[in-house]
């Protein structure tokens, strides 16, 4: 019997199972629905961090535990922000149905199409630094980028095409039940508060999901404007629009590439302009790398104020123009494209600095970098460490096809500075801005300044060992010098004194690029009175375009004549921390002509005046008499002072200390 059973057993169809009612068939396809739906719903955020991650996950990974918490935090804002954007655009019906799938539309596309295109040219997101002081709503909302790039309209079009893919998506699979459908409406206009008031995380580290960091930017910029708050009164520049310049023949006398190296708050007398074979002064490193430069030793800057100088030095025009001028006149880059040459712009400059971005941003160069490219950490003043930034031109400087005209501008000079107590060979250095640290401070300064030159000579050597170094001229100099109580101030832009705008200067041309002519006007030019405005003059004459009848009109509003031919800019030259480009919270001009020298600042009821060759530290006023016509040409430009009422209680607000300040600063 055993055996007949387990025969049975085995040959027994196996029991069936009943089939799911269709009621449990429903309810797991209700269940699969739900997850689909919040899936959806969180998808637009999902695709952000992931996008994200992809783009910077090697910094996120840098992250402390305070921000990975700020980060998970603003995931978490964005997360509810977008949902219920978008679960009131999946209702079936109602009013809010259509402006809700609108809304999310609209304001997905453009903070995720614009961070997107943004972080592609810069490395970092568009945030409050690069959005406040815009002048131009409308614009801010597509962060100024330059839509003329295809990368970013595609950008732009992708986000447009992600958000009606998440919005047709919702509204095949989430069903808004009967109380959510009339409750969550009512949280859009919450959201939308909500979203304008949650701080970011918007400088360096960026621990902010990259839609609440748009945002932020744009109420920053928008309240900016509406005038609710007072964050950026003072005009800084703006998006350049310049005219069209016509095709240039380039017809230089020899064979050649231009490349201009531009420092940040060198002081000229910290600097050896000419080859010294004992050098102390800061830039030894390339002072022993290039013997036979020519110096220019009376080279001074027409500005404090980098912004306004580097406008003096890429365009050439006086930067007391109106601002329409400014923005119009074409710079270096735009005369060398249209001359067939190719351009070139690196800088450890952080361009998000006063908006410096919008200036430098269409330059028409084959070959482009700013500090966040090779640090997204860029220090906000001071920039990337200057050593990344040669390491990057060095990198790609075989790329470069000739002819070319490029640029690199270093930044560490700039307060607060880039030190390395391991290369200071200046002591005793201190960082410390006590009057009784002065020479402490100073020589600080100058190990920052040893620092950068180290790295620039690093770049001259590999320029110089190279096949295109040998046709190569390099032009040099600083856009401002740095003040150090010389005439009672610290840093600059405050003044207009030599300690502010004697800056270092010198051309270095291999054996065959000058022509015999060239030469000869160069090495004239080591002890003239030589200013920032030659030097487009000169880039351009270099490049051979100077001669062109196309050139004409453009070369009658500039200022300067080229250090390569012996005519000299002997008239009137303004001198100013003021304009249009970069309004000055403390104002201060002057005017030179050879030797002669005005200056005053903004409570000054008549200019000062010295003579440079009999007093070069500024310490004798000869009165305004001694320097006419200079202080009527410039109150013609600068208009009448003074602007402001003096200080109260202040007896000696020009010129060195009196000489009993002094003894009593001494002997205390």
């Amino acid at each position: 019997m055993a055996q007949a059973a387990q025969i049975a057993s085995v040959e027994a169809p196996p029991t069936l199972r009943a089939a799911p009612s269709p009621r449990v068939l429903h309810r797991r396809g209700r269940r699969r629905r739900r997850w689909l739906g919040a899936l959806v719903l969180l998808a637009p955020t999902l695709w952000i961090v992931g996008s994200d991650l992809g783009r910077r996950v090697s910094h996120l990974l840098t992250f402390d535990r305070l921000h990975v918490y700020a980060y998970l935090a603003t995931v978490v804002a964005s997360g509810l922000f977008w949902a219920v954007l978008l679960y009131s655009a999946a209702r079936p019906r109602g009013w809010i149905r259509q402006p809700a799938a609108g809304l999310f539309v609209a304001l997905y596309t453009l903070a995720v199409g614009v961070q997107g295109g943004f972080h592609g040219i810069y490395n970092i997101y568009l945030s409050h630094d690069g959005q406040i002081y815009s002048r131009s709503i409308p614009w801010s909302l597509l962060g100024h980028l330059p839509l003329s790039r295809p990368a970013i309209i595609a950008h732009l079009v992708w986000a447009l095409l992600l958000s009606l893919a998440f919005v047709i998506a919702a509204r095949r699979y989430v069903r808004p039940r009967p109380i959510a459908r009339v409750i969550v409406p009512l949280f859009v206009p919450v959201v939308l508060v909500g979203m304008t008031q949650i701080p970011a995380s918007y400088r360096s580290w960026q621990s902010t999901t990259p839609d609440i960091i748009y945002f932020h930017g744009l109420v920053s910029v928008t309240r900016e404007r509406l005038r609710h708050t007072n964050d950026a009164s003072e005009l800084r520049v703006q998006r350049r629009d310049p005219v069209s310049v016509p095709p240039l023949t380039a017809k230089p006398a020899r064979v050649r590439n231009v490349l201009f190296v531009l420092q940040e708050s060198l002081r000229g007398d910290e600097a050896c302009s000419e080859y010294d074979p004992e050098p102390q002064c800061a830039n030894m490193a390339s002072n022993r790398l290039l013997p036979n430069r020519y110096p220019l030793l009376q080279l001074r800057s027409n500005a404090a104020t980098t912004a306004i100088s580097i406008s003096n030095l890429w365009s050439g025009v006086g930067s007391h123009e109106s601002l329409e001028t400014l923005l119009s006149v074409p710079l270096i880059w735009d005369y060398a494209a249209a001359a067939g040459v190719n351009g070139a712009y690196w800088t450890s400059q952080n361009v998000m600095f006063g908006n410096m971005r919008l200036y430098v941003q269409d330059f028409p160069a084959t070959h482009r970098a700013v500090a966040t490219q090779f640090d997204a950490m860029a220090d906000y003043d001071a920039g990337a460490n200057d050593a990344l930034l040669s390491d990057w031109v060095i990198d790609v400087w075989d790329t470069l096809e000739e002819p070319f005209m490029a640029v690199v501008h270093y930044s560490n000079g700039h307060f607060p500075y880039v030190y390395d107590k391991n290369h200071a060979p200046f002591q005793p250095s201190e960082f410390s801005k006590d009057a009784d640290k002065n020479t402490e401070y100073r020589n600080f300064y100058k190990n920052v300044a040893y620092l950068s030159d180290r790295a620039t000579a690093r770049l001259l050597e590999r320029v110089r060992a190279s096949e295109t170094g040998k046709r190569t001229v390099i032009i040099y100099t600083s856009d401002h010098g740095e003040a150090f109580r010389e005439h009672w101030q610290l840093g600059h832009t405050s003044s207009l004194y030599d300690e502010e705008i004697k800056v270092p200067g010198w051309i270095d041309a291999p054996a065959g690029t000058l022509s015999p002519a060239e030469e000869e006007s160069i090495r004239n030019a080591k002890h003239q009175f030589v200013w920032h405005y030659d030097i487009p003059p000169t880039i351009l004459d270099l490049m051979g375009v100077w001669d062109d009848p196309g050139l004409a009109p453009f070369r009658a509003r500039m200022i300067g004549h080229p250090i390569t031919r012996p005519e000299r800019t002997l008239g009137p030259v303004p001198l100013s921390n003021c304009s249009w480009l970069w309004e000055c919270g403390f104002r201060n001009w002057g005017m030179m002509q050879g030797s002669m020298k005005i200056e005053a600042r903004q409570w000054d009821s008549e200019f000062h005046c010295f003579d440079l060759l009999t007093d070069p530290l500024e310490q004798d006023n000869l009165g305004e008499r001694a320097c006419a016509p200079l202080p009527d040409l410039a109150r013609e430009i600068f208009g009448s002072m003074p602007v402001v009422p003096r200080p109260p209680g202040e007896d000696v607000l020009w010129g060195p200390p009196p000489p009993s300040a002094s003894a009593a600063a001494g002997g205390g």
